[in-house]
């Protein structure tokens, strides 16, 4: 079920404090990471907390095209160790950062429309639709904030895209056209938000949306 930008923003805030099988926020690197963003000795607002974390995983883990066939692929500390994933996988980390900072995280799931696809991999997935986008909702200022820190700064230079700037007080989304004014994102739907990351949803959606592509090969299209 699909549901309005507006709808997406109701889910329990408590329930968005939890450490999972995925959001393994207690892991000892997600700890180190976190004191290695937040000076311990610096007393930050969650705002300004969420605004560090965000901009990290944003530029310090690069975005890899391709989704991982392997479940302990998704949890945060293989995401942080290996230093790169895609949308799904940078928003558990995300999720993960943040809740260790004490700030209630979810995983906003919808669907994107990239009309900046290569033509080559449009083609293999059926379409320039992006099923499944994974981005993150902060709890601020007793509401729902959305965030998508899915591209790093190499393919945004790259693509000539408008950066994301999250400064914890509004959405911060993909704008619709690049800098040279040409179309790029359109949220086309949402799918809900989450407290948890749902493997096999996810392999579902996948499997199900795009017939023609083998996801474990997924890293052969360069983006």
């Amino acid at each position: 079920m699909h549901m309005s930008e507006e709808c997406v923003r109701i889910l329990d805030p408590a329930s968005c404090m939890d450490q999972t099988y995925y959001i393994d926020k207690f892991h000892p690197s997600i700890l180190a990471t976190l004191k290695h963003i937040l000076d311990p000795l610096t007393i930050f607002t969650k705002q300004e907390r969420a605004v560090q974390i965000f901009s990290f995983v944003q530029n310090h883990i690069t975005y890899a095209f391709r989704a991982q066939p392997n479940r302990d692929d998704y949890k945060a500390s293989s995401i942080l160790q290996h230093g790169e994933g895609f949308c799904v996988q940078k928003a558990i980390l995300l999720a993960a950062l943040g809740r260790a900072a004490q700030i209630p995280t979810a995983i906003a799931i919808c669907d994107l429309v990239d009309a900046t696809l290569p033509t080559y991999i449009s083609e293999k997935m059926g379409g320039t639709t992006l099923y499944h986008h994974g981005i993150n909702a902060f709890y601020l200022q007793n509401r729902w904030i959305l965030a998508d820190a899915s591209l790093s700064p190499n393919v945004v230079k790259k693509k000539q895209y408008r950066p994301i700037i999250f400064d914890g007080t509004k959405d911060a989304l993909h704008a619709k056209t690049t800098l040279t004014g040409a179309p790029h994102a359109t949220y086309l739907a949402w799918r809900g938000l989450f407290s948890d990351f749902n493997f096999e949803t996810l392999m579902h959606t996948f499997h199900e949306e795009y017939p023609r592509t083998d996801i474990a090969n997924m890293n052969s299209l360069v983006f």
